[in-house]
């Protein structure tokens, strides 16, 4: 009878273990997209400041490349780069030499604070060039 009684007792305390909390969501993280456009000449580079409010994953694509003349669509492969703002400048982390394309092309961790997106001629533009960059971050 003893064992039985243990028994019980042992079965009683295993249902009385179960967890009393609640489980959670997952957290979600706002997302901001935003476009960086401009004007870049021959041998120049330019760049962005933003910030980024919670740390996660910052991306970037260079979406768009025209001529500053005509605004006609050119191939152009331009280097696309993520850092820090340095003095006038970016001090880029992460960066790909890309042509024109809709998917994240440069991506990097991010840690709140003040980024930076920068755009330069690789060498092989002629004549100024006017571009957009889409890019998301925390």
């Amino acid at each position: 009878m003893t064992r039985r009684l243990f028994a019980a007792l042992l079965a009683g305390l295993a249902l009385g273990c179960g967890s009393d909390s609640v489980p959670t969501s997952p957290t979600v993280v706002d997302v901001s997209t935003q476009t960086f456009t401009g004007t870049l000449a021959v041998g120049a580079t330019r760049f962005y400041s933003f910030t980024v409010v919670s740390g996660g994953t910052i991306s970037a694509s260079l979406a768009s490349v025209t001529s500053a003349q005509d605004n006609a669509v050119l191939d152009a492969i331009l280097e696309l780069g993520i850092g820090f703002p340095a003095g006038t400048g970016c001090a880029v982390t992460t960066t790909r030499n890309v042509s024109p394309a809709l998917t994240a092309q440069v991506l990097t961790s991010g840690e709140p604070g003040i980024h930076c997106i920068r755009v330069a001629d690789v060498g092989d533009l002629t004549a100024p060039i006017k571009f957009a960059v889409r890019f998301e971050h925390p």
